[in-house]
């Protein structure tokens, strides 16, 4: 944000990614907010139910922030559509060749999804001795793994969108098309921004010096980029990314830094310096000071 508007010029394009960035970070958020103050609640049982254990309070604002400062489904339309426009300017921009090396790429995944040659390749790799030793040297905590398959996941989504709108458009008006394959476009929208959070704690933490901090955060970074996946198992399945084999994998991954993370969680929630009367709440943390 301090770059595009500490900007000598007006760069409509650098404002448009700002604006659509801010939206879909916004959405997830919130969302992921009321996620957490939900499983809160239900952790601690009755007691998450008294008002000054303060759980009802903060779902109540959660719940608000998820319309304020824009709907969180209207605000991924917003991100949908900037990248169909980046998209169409980009495809416009194309010279004849690269035309066709594009339109070839798409026909190469095409067919490579229909055959599932590459789902074959992981299915033989699944059966050699080792099990999960082999997947993990496989790279399931290789961050350019996770790299790989969230920006997989956004361009796939978004090319398929692009060509839906395209041959609906022939037919019936941008807006209808729009609203009838909303379940493409908010799927796109949250891919996108997970890609951008996935890059984003990668750059992090690679760029971190040796040590335990980095070490911590190199687990959450994990965390998050394999439950990303595994939220979304049924789609790289569906599109050859995945096998059943290697998609109980990380299942497994998931869990085994869920117990690597537990013993940090105390650390890792002072680490945000929330001061103490901020807390109030006696039956959860003790009185405060």
């Amino acid at each position: 944000m301090h770059e595009v508007f500490s900007s000598i010029e007006n760069d409509p394009q650098a404002r448009r990614r700002l604006e659509s960035r801010a939206a879909g970070i916004k959405a997830l958020a919130t969302w992921h907010a009321t996620r957490v103050v939900q499983e809160c609640r239900e952790a601690c049982g009755g007691a998450g139910y008294l008002a000054r254990n303060r759980f009802a309070a903060l779902k109540r604002d959660s719940d608000v922030f998820t319309t304020f400062e824009g709907d969180n489904h209207v605000l991924l339309q917003l991100v949908a559509k900037g990248l169909l426009t980046d998209h169409a300017t980009e495809f416009e921009d194309l010279d004849q060749l690269g035309m066709v090396r594009y339109v070839t790429g798409l026909a190469v995944e095409t067919v490579i999804e229909r055959t599932s040659a590459h789902k074959l390749l992981e299915r033989v790799r699944d059966l050699l001795p080792g099990g999960d030793a082999w997947d993990r040297e496989a790279g399931l905590l290789d961050s350019e793994y996770h790299l790989a398959m969230v920006r997989f996941r956004e361009e796939h989504m978004l090319a398929g969108l692009a060509r839906r709108m395209k041959r609906g458009i022939q037919q019936d008006e941008p807006g209808e098309v729009f609203s009838l394959i909303q379940d493409h476009v908010i799927a796109l929208a949250r891919a996108h921004v997970e890609r951008l959070v996935t890059e984003a704690f990668v750059d992090k933490v690679r760029a971190l010096p040796e040590g335990t901090e980095k070490d911590a955060l190199g687990l959450l970074c994990d965390l998050f980029a394999l439950s990303t996946i595994e939220a979304d198992r049924a789609w790289f399945m569906e599109h050859g990314r995945l096998t059943v084999q290697r998609s109980k994998a990380i299942s497994r991954e998931v869990n085994d830094l869920c117990r690597k993370v537990r013993p940090l969680a105390v650390d890792l929630v002072d680490a945000w310096g929330i001061p103490a009367p901020v807390l109030r709440a006696p039956d959860l943390v003790g009185p405060v000071d």
